[in-house]
């Protein structure tokens, strides 16, 4: 079986931000890549380091993947031509897809896993612009395998609301975002126009792992505890905040996935919020915004799920929620991933042959609306 994988990666070079792509006013600021005695290359935007792998507020993630022609040390550790990861040779990612049995893939950032990257909104925006300019740019050379989401500065609500627009209109299947605008949350009424603009578009929203919260990354100071905290806390936050606030209700249309944290915090996360609903609203302990039930809104089809295809709990997620609503994801080219993750879910007897076709194709299409 040949897979649509929801969410593959690039990770950005300094093509994404050339002169062609980015906003001529700022261009004296946009991201630069340097070389970082003992660490390799990282980004540098507005005098900061990006990614930091040491100290208060620790994080990481894989680009920049070279210096100049040079793979870094990590990148040299992957099963992917560099090429590949950064989409700079689109015939190597190809070639990897259909080593791993993937006939079309959607793309998204690297970078933009880290919020603020920038304290400047008008910055802000502008990395944003030229990434999705330089993205579609780079999926057009093969529109029948690679397809794109925007990214948007929810800092400025009114460029991420044109954003959207524009990127609708130059193809973007959907939008990203991670599960906090910085200390603020996602069912911030300061957000609605944005939603509202998805729903017009009829474009999905995709919530993904990221660190987007400084002040609980900042508890952190390396990059073990900060991978297993704050950059997957962040989505069970913004999860919270969807579902049990009145989101969906001011905003029924609307379909959001939450990606790249597995499937197995779903039956925990679930219960307690379930728990909870029946204490506030069945005793009349506390208000509760949501009109339904936690369970009610994940089973209505518009909220999706990733998982991961060696998660020990897929086949209790799936009985839960039900086998409509996740999405395979390859991760592709991020060196934590499992190679060769369609095979290995096609091996799995814990999950039935027609569950299987929905994960990896059906409910792909749905998400997307394709």
């Amino acid at each position: 079986m040949r897979a649509y994988d929801a969410d593959a990666h690039v990770e950005e070079s300094p093509e994404t931000f050339a002169d062609t792509y980015f906003d001529p006013e700022l261009r004296e600021r946009k991201p630069q890549v340097v070389e970082l005695p003992g660490q390799g290359p990282v980004w540098v935007i507005d005098g900061r380091v990006w990614p930091r792998r040491t100290g208060r507020g620790a994080h990481h993630f894989a680009t920049p993947a070279a210096m100049g022609e040079i793979p870094s040390a990590y990148s040299a550790t992957k099963h992917d031509e560099l090429g590949s990861i950064t989409l700079t040779d689109v015939k190597a990612r190809i070639k990897q897809m259909d080593a791993e049995s993937i006939d079309r893939q959607v793309i998204y950032p690297t970078l933009f896993l880290a919020y603020p990257l920038t304290d400047d909104p008008r910055l802000g925006t502008a990395m944003c612009r030229s990434y999705n300019r330089w993205i579609a740019d780079v999926c057009n050379q093969q529109p029948d395998r690679l397809q794109w989401v925007c990214t948007v500065n929810l800092g400025d609500v009114n460029d991420a609301v044109a954003e959207v627009r524009r990127g609708h209109r130059e193809g973007a299947l959907g939008c990203m975002i991670l599960g906090t605008v910085g200390e603020q949350t996602l069912d911030d009424s300061r957000l609605d126009p944005f939603y509202a603009a998805l729903c017009e578009e009829n474009m999905p929203l995709a919530v993904h792992v990221g660190w987007s919260s400084p002040a609980l990354g900042s508890l952190y100071a390396n990059v073990y505890d900060s991978l297993i905290l704050p950059f997957t806390m962040t989505l069970l936050t913004g999860f919270v905040h969807v579902v049990g606030s009145g989101v969906l209700d001011r905003f029924p249309t609307l379909r959001i996935a939450f990606l790249e944290a597995g499937c197995q915090w779903i039956p925990f996360i679930l219960d307690r919020m379930e728990h909870y609903y029946e204490v506030g609203v069945g005793r009349g302990r506390w208000p509760v915004r949501a009109k339904q039930r936690p369970l009610d809104y994940v089973r209505g089809g518009n909220v999706y799920f990733g998982f991961e295809v060696d998660d020990r709990l897929l086949p209790q997620a799936i009985e839960q929620v039900g086998d409509g609503q996740f999405l395979y994801a390859s991760d592709i080219p991020h060196g934590d991933r499992e190679w060769d993750s369609v095979a290995e879910l096609e091996r799995r007897t814990d999950v039935a042959a027609e569950s299987k076709q929905k994960l990896l194709i059906t409910n792909v299409e749905r998400f997307y609306g394709v």
